[in-house]
Parts: structure tokens; C-alpha cells; sequence
């Protein structure tokens, strides 16, 4: 098949692209429309040239959106040729073919219209064709498909153009399916495909198997597990949450009192420094040592203060959920419930509550 293979036939660029462009009234364009086409041309020419067939369908549809040019047409058909889409490519060209250029007519429409015709002239003897015929039991509103895509029911069971290469058609209705066929499809080719419908499995009403009745009366039925309590999943969860209070707890008394020990030496370091120099004979970096001690001691106090209110807090919270998980564990007998109640004050905690 004859293609045409350089960029001479047709350039996008000066007087041959602006005269291209006349066949659209230059009133209905906008300047910047028609900057805009030129410069989406010439990278699908570009892209053209070096092989991206694709990408130049896609700069070149955007040229001929904001304006039409037979330039632009005939290198989308040439690039879907290459991509194997033979039927698009065929479709663009006949348009070519038919649609009227307006005079004066530039030399890169007229090689583009006679491009089309001879590219048509291939096509025709190339192009490969299918009939789709369905046969089946049931082919009321029948339903075919090639590669995933719906064919219009027009077409079936009509020779119709196809690209060439391998297809999967199946065909499928409300109650029967055909199995999927991959056929590939040469040039020229003029072929019949035969899609057979069958039942289809999923279709068909599910059987449910009716057991005896003897059989069915002497199966025992399962034995159903009693309720749990009500109030044993909350008391389980109060103490499992006591228990991760009182380890919170336990964890900042502990760092409580390793930053207390911490400050209580920091304390001590700094005062015998300064006893060592003498007070305010002491040098600068004596002094600067000094200031920084005090300054560790006075931050492991806070932190150490700290973490006794959020021990002493865990410690409490711990207890008390501890004390309510037990009252779970059986029902209420007195009116008045044990109430437990934790306090913290200034470096001190406790709690007290009724029992």
C-alpha cells in the first residue's frame, strides 16, 4: 500500500499552511484560533515524523477543532494507518475525497485531496470486511460485541468493514451466551463468523435439595449458646483498662522519680561548683558551667513533678476502674454504690470515695 513518507507533500508552516486554512470563512476564526492550529499542526507534524502515531492523531484533532484544513484530516488518516486502524483512516479520506476546497485552492490541499484518492484506491482492495451471524434458540434482543465494544445491530449479519488483526466477538442475550472467538482478521479478507448461543449457566434457576422430613425431624438442631451477661464484657473491659492505668501509673512514678534523683545531683553539682570558685570570683565559663547545672536541675524538677501527677493519675484511674469492674460481676444489691474518687493536689495525691 502506498503511503506517502515525508513531510514535503505537505508543509505546515507559512503561506501554504494560512492558504490551507481559507477553506473555513475568515470571519467565523479568530486569530488566535488560528495561531493556536498552526502551532498544534506542526508538533503533530513533528510527532509525525518521528513515529508517534498517536500522539499525532491527537495534536492534529486538536488543530482541525479549532480549524478545518484537508491537511489536517490527511495526516490523521495516515496516522491511523499506521496504528492499524484501517477504517477510520479509509472514513477520513473518502471525507477528503468529497468535501469541496475552496478557492484558491494551495498546493498542500490539492496533495492532500489527491493523496486521499490514491490512498482510497489501495484501500478498497485491502481493506478486509465480516459478517456476524447469530444462531441460537433464543436471539431476541441479542447483544454482539468485538474486543469488549457493542457492534450496532444493524450490522449483524451484514458484510461490514473491519481493521485488520486478531478480534474477539461474543455474542449474548437475556437468557444465552455464545463462547468468545478470537478470529484474526487479514487484509482483504471477506470472512463469516458464526456465534452460536447456548444456555447460559447463570441464567437457569438454582435447584434447592429437599431433604426428607423423617430425616429432617431426626437431625438434632444445633444447640444454641446461652447469652453472655450483659455486665461481664463491661467489667472485663473496665479491668483491662484498670490494669493499663495502673502500668501508666507505675511508669511515671518511676520516671517521677529518676528525674528527682536527676534535678537532686544536677542541684548538687551546681553548688559545689560554685563553692569551688568562690561565689563571684568564679570565671565566666565557672559561671556558664554553673548556670547550666542549675538550669538541667530546675528542668528534671519539672519533669520529674510532671510525671508524678501523671503516675499519681494512672495510679488512681487504675484503682477506680479496678473497684467498678468488681461491682460488674454481680447485680446491685444496695442503693448506694461505692463511689471511688482520685484527688491531686501540689506534690501530693490520694483518693476517697464511699464504701
Amino acid at each position: 500500500m502506498a503511503y506517502f513518507r515525508a513531510r514535503s507533500h505537505f508543509i505546515l508552516c507559512g503561506a501554504l499552511l494560512t492558504a490551507a486554512f481559507t477553506s473555513k470563512p475568515s470571519f467565523a476564526v479568530s486569530d488566535a484560533e488560528r495561531a493556536g492550529a498552526r502551532a498544534a499542526a506542526n508538533q503533530g507534524a513533528d510527532a509525525f515524523d518521528q513515529g508517534k502515531w498517536a500522539e499525532a492523531v491527537e495534536l492534529f484533532g486538536r488543530a482541525e477543532a479549532l480549524v478545518h484544513s484537508p491537511i489536517h484530516l490527511s495526516y490523521i488518516a495516515r496516522a491511523q494507518l499506521k496504528l492499524g486502524h484501517w477504517v477510520e483512516a479509509y472514513e477520513l479520506f473518502n471525507r477528503i475525497k468529497r468535501e469541496p476546497v475552496e478557492a484558491p485552492v494551495s498546493t498542500a490541499a490539492a496533495n492532500a485531496v489527491a493523496d486521499a484518492n490514491r490512498q482510497l484506491s489501495a484501500l478498497d482492495a485491502q481493506l478486509p470486511y465480516v459478517t456476524l451471524n447469530v444462531t441460537g434458540t433464543d436471539t431476541q434482543g441479542v447483544t454482539v460485541t468485538m474486543d469488549g465494544v457493542t457492534v450496532p445491530s444493524a450490522l449483524i449479519g451484514v458484510l461490514h468493514p473491519v481493521n485488520p488483526g486478531p478480534h474477539k466477538f461474543r455474542a449474548t442475550t437475556a437468557t444465552q451466551a455464545s463462547p468468545e472467538q478470537t478470529v484474526d482478521v487479514k487484509p482483504a479478507a471477506r470472512q463469516t463468523i458464526e456465534l452460536v448461543l447456548a444456555p447460559n449457566a447463570a441464567a437457569a434457576p438454582p435447584v434447592v435439595p429437599v431433604a426428607p422430613v423423617a430425616a429432617a425431624a431426626a437431625t438434632p438442631a444445633s444447640p444454641t449458646p446461652p447469652p453472655e451477661p450483659a455486665g461481664s464484657s463491661s467489667g472485663s473491659g473496665l479491668r483491662v483498662g484498670g490494669y493499663v492505668a495502673l502500668g501508666v501509673g507505675v511508669v511515671g512514678v518511676g520516671l517521677g522519680t529518676v528525674f528527682l534523683l536527676s534535678a537532686n545531683s544536677k542541684q548538687k553539682d551546681a553548688d559545689d561548683a560554685f563553692d569551688a570558685c568562690g561565689g563571684k570570683s568564679c570565671s565566666r565559663s565557672e559561671r556558664a558551667n554553673i548556670d547550666s547545672l542549675d538550669s538541667s536541675a530546675a528542668t528534671n524538677k519539672t519533669l520529674a513533678l510532671t510525671s508524678f501527677i501523671v503516675g499519681g493519675a494512672g495510679l488512681a484511674t487504675g484503682v477506680t476502674l479496678l473497684v467498678l469492674s468488681g461491682s460488674h460481676k454481680s447485680e446491685p444489691t444496695a442503693e448506694r454504690a461505692p463511689r471511688v474518687r482520685p484527688w491531686i493536689g501540689y506534690r501530693s495525691l490520694g483518693l476517697s470515695g464511699t464504701f
